[in-house]
Order: structure tokens, then sequence, then C-alpha cells
């Protein structure tokens, strides 16, 4: 009997010691809090442990976590990636209104490298990096890559070492993958790299078939495929199949990638020609499943063809007024789907106004449809007067009937419609592509 109840001490010990060996606490202080919760959510958003300040503007949250994971801490709108280990005590310090500046954590040698990290990042100015030369961009992406693992060094976890000091790579390798195209974008001029430019491939085996198992990995795999495009082909996912073909060996490497660039491509590309696009996934791939999907989900998408009536949509604008696309019947219109907080959607107003100005005489309306959401109401009305936003203005209230109905899954979205009120291209160019003008000037 006593052997029994010995037994059952040491079980109950053993799970108690289990348990605080997972138990994760973080608590902190804010200073001028903006809300009165402080939480952290899962990296796939399907957990968030909360607690509510206490009147000296502390808090703290304990949940049970069985094994390291990416995490986000959130006060009101803002959040801050982290990075959790069971057994973890973690104090969190913060400033709101500083908040990636001023967050730190105490506890956490990982977390502050990704808050750091994140600093960095934003200290680099997307037009300025990419605009450089050749020569110029690649010694500046090296010290930033050096800057970034020199930071890494601080940390205490081997495992977050390994895989951070990974990805870190990948990141400035996808840089350097999508460097031509970025620079032609926002220099509107051509450029040719020198012939070794891609000898830092040489550092990744592509045909690994581990890659398919890491995100980052996978991301620079295709990233890797979707930028080298031939001009041999007329059409840039034929130029990715044959790619595919050439350059790998594994055929479940070439049947996911593949099958990826042509659902985003169906999803957010112009679909002329797809037949003969099918045709050639279906003698590259070995997946009749994923060929049927795929198959589908193009004359799903067809209804957005060209010559085919365009969905209408209403929307309040800047006086509160209804306005709909089919009030414009009889016009071209150049529709702009956006919102304020989206980067490369203000990176096009230059370049919309530029429009406007230009064929201001044409018979041509030029639609703008933010996606904000209502709190951002204000912001978006700000914005139009700060840029001298002409054309016709539009607030949406958030992800509503314009993008369900037209499958928007990314912004800025251009689109344009005939004077009959139907589809010339509901993926039309931006208009920092000179083809912009030139497809308006073969409608009007």
């Amino acid at each position: 009997m006593r052997s029994i109840s010995l037994f059952l001490a040491v079980c109950v010990l053993f799970s108690c010691q289990q348990k605080e060996a997972n138990t994760v606490v973080i608590s902190g202080t804010i200073t001028d809090p903006i809300s009165e919760i402080a939480g952290v959510i899962s990296k796939d958003r399907a957990n968030m442990y909360i607690d509510s300040l206490k009147k000296d503007a502390t808090f703290e949250i304990e949940f049970e976590l069985e094994k390291p994971a990416y995490m986000s801490f959130k006060h009101g709108q803002e959040s801050t990636a982290m990075y959790v280990i069971p057994g973890d005590r973690i104090n969190i310090s913060l400033k709101p209104s500083e908040f990636d500046e001023s967050i730190s954590y105490e506890g956490s040698s990982a977390s502050n490298f990704l808050a750091k990290k994140y600093l960095q990042e934003e200290q680099l100015e997307f037009k300025d990096l990419y605009s450089l030369a050749e020569k110029d961009f690649l010694i500046l992406v090296a010290q930033e890559e050096s800057k970034m693992k020199d930071l890494l060094m601080t940390v205490s976890s081997n495992d977050f070492k390994r895989q951070q000091e990974k990805e870190i790579s990948l990141q400035w390798a996808t840089s350097k993958l999508k460097y031509k195209n970025y620079f032609e974008y926002l220099t509107n001029d051509t450029l040719s790299l020198s012939t070794n430019y891609f000898d830092f491939m040489l550092d990744f085996d592509v045909n690994d078939s581990s890659i398919l198992e890491d995100e980052a990995s996978y991301k620079f795999l295709k990233t890797y495929v979707s930028t080298n495009v031939s001009t041999e082909f007329d059409h840039v996912l034929l130029s990715n199949f044959d790619f595919i073909s050439r350059e790998f060996i594994n055929q479940s490497t070439k049947n996911k990638l593949a099958y990826d660039l042509l659902k985003d491509f169906i999803k957010n590309e112009n679909l002329a020609d797809m037949e003969r696009v099918m045709n050639t996934y279906k003698k590259l791939q070995s997946d009749t499943a994923k060929y049927r999907e795929l198959e589908s989900l193009a004359k799903e998408m067809s209804v957005f063809n060209e010559g085919n009536p365009a969905l209408n949509f209403t929307y309040p604008d800047v006086n509160g007024d209804r306005v709909s696309l089919s009030d414009f019947k009889g016009s071209l219109v150049y529709v702009d789907v956006w919102a304020t907080w989206c980067g490369p959607c203000k990176r096009e107003i230059p370049f919309l106004l530029e429009l406007e100005k230009d064929y201001q005489d044409k018979n041509i309306v030029f639609l703008s449809v933010s996606v904000d959401e209502d709190k951002d109401y204000e912001a978006w009305k700000t914005m139009l007067i700060e840029k001298e936003m002409g054309g016709v203005q539009l607030f949406a209230s958030g992800w509503s009937k314009i993008t369900e109905d037209y499958k928007i899954n990314g912004i800025p979205r251009f689109m344009l419609f005939d004077q009959k009120g139907n589809i010339i291209n509901v993926r039309a160019t931006r208009p920092s592509n000179n083809d912009t003008r030139l497809l308006i000037n073969e409608n009007l």
C-alpha cells in the first residue's frame, strides 16, 4: 500500500513539474495605454490569451505551450512578433505612441531580436533600395544581411538562431531575385544584369525535397520560378512551366510549384489563352485531381473575360451620395480599388493624378473605391485632401461587395470597363505602367 502511495505521489509531482515547465507567463507595463486590454495571439490566430490592464497599467497573461512558437503581442490596433518557449517568463515594457521603437522583452532575447529586425526593415526604404544600380544594390543588401545576422548573435536559443539565419539568407536572396522587376517598375527603365549576378543561387539546392515542408524556403522557391521569365514565350505561365520542367527533378516539387503558380494566376490575372496554358500544365504535372480543380476554377473566373457585363456596385461618395458603376454607362471607366494603409496603392496616386490630368478632356471616368474600414473614414477623407485626389471617390467600408464579386485578394486592383458597361479588363495595368495609356487609347 505504501508503495502505491509513493508511486502516486511521484506521478502527481511529475505532472505538476511538467505543467510548470509548459506554463508561459507574459507580464508587463504599458505607459500611456490606448486600450484596456493586452493580448498574445498564436501565429495561426487560433488562440488568443488576454488580460485587462490593472489601474497601474500592468498585466499578466498565463497559458500552456507545448513547443516553441511564433506569436504576436497586441495592444490597441498595433501588434508585434514574439518567439515564445514553454516555461518562458517574459516581462514587456511598451509605450503605444512609439510602439515598435519602445517595446522591450525582458526574458526573451529572441523576441527582442524580432523587434529590432522589424525596425531595421522599416528603416530601409523600398524605393531607395530597388532604384539603386546593381553594384550599389548588392553592396547594400550584403550590409543589411550582415547587420541582421549580427543582431542574431544576441539570442540565446540555438534552434531559433539556426531558423532565423536561414530565413535571413532566404529573405535577402529573395530581394536579389526581385531586384530586376522592381528596378524596372520604379525607374521605367530596362535593366541588363551582369553575367554572374545569379551566382548566389549556387548556395541553394532547389531540388531538396524538404523545401516543400518549410514555408520560408518554399516561398523563396516560388519567387525563383516566377522571376525567371523568358521573352521566348508569349505567356508568362508557359515560361514558368518550361523553367520548372528544366530546373527541377522531383515530380512533387514540379506538381506543387505549377499548381500554386497557376492558381495564383487564375485568381489574379487576365485569363486570355487559358486552353493552351491548361494543356501545358496537364503535361507538366501528374496530379489529375489538382488539374480538374484548376480547370473548374478557370471556368468560374471566366465570368471576368472581356466583353462580359460588369458586376455593378454602389457606394457613398465624399458627400454621402450613393454612386454606382452603372451611372457612368456611355463613358470608359477606370476603377482603382485601394486603401489608405496600402503602400503600393499610395505609390500609384501620383501616376493616377497624372492620368486624370492628361485625359481630362476625354470620355473617361476615373473611379476610386476605398476598402478602408469605417474606423478609418476620417483618415480617408484627410488623404483625399492631402493628396489632392480627383476623380470620383467612393468609400466601401472594408472588403465588401466589390472585393467579393470581383474576387479581389490584394490591392491595388485596377479595372477598365467600356462605354456599354462591359468588362475590358478587371486586372488592368497600374497607372505607373506605360501600357495603361495604350489600353485606354485603344478603347476610347
